[in-house]
């Protein structure tokens, strides 16, 4: 069974647009206007101005060093499990239980 290739090739797909145009070799534009690209054989990336913002944001924080987790704390709590010594308050946990039940209980019945 021999397969062919279709009529339109998927080179010739979406290469009018601006945003989508991945014909420069390895460029990254990050201009939302971008202008159609030369045909190269790359890549060619375009983003918008949010997108963009957003990237420099998490570079920055990454940067910073800072997170959404306290990594001393989680290795901390490594150690007590690998060394037995994790203790648990069950009863810290049920009482959250039941807040967490009450307030989605309460919010269920107001609206």
């Amino acid at each position: 069974m021999k397969i062919q290739l279709p009529a339109n090739s998927l080179n010739e797909v979406g290469g009018s647009k601006a945003t989508t145009d991945r014909t420069t070799a390895g460029a990254v534009n990050t201009d939302a206007a971008a202008a159609p690209a030369a045909s190269t054989g790359g890549a060619n990336v375009s983003t918008s101005a949010l997108s963009s913002e957003m990237r420099a944001l998490q570079e920055a924080l990454a940067a910073t060093g800072t997170a959404d987790i306290d990594v001393a704390k989680v290795a901390a709590i490594k150690t007590a499990i690998a060394n037995g010594q994790l203790s648990i308050d069950t009863s810290k946990i049920a009482d959250g239980l039941i807040s967490t039940a009450r307030d989605l209980l309460s919010a269920q019945s107001k609206s």
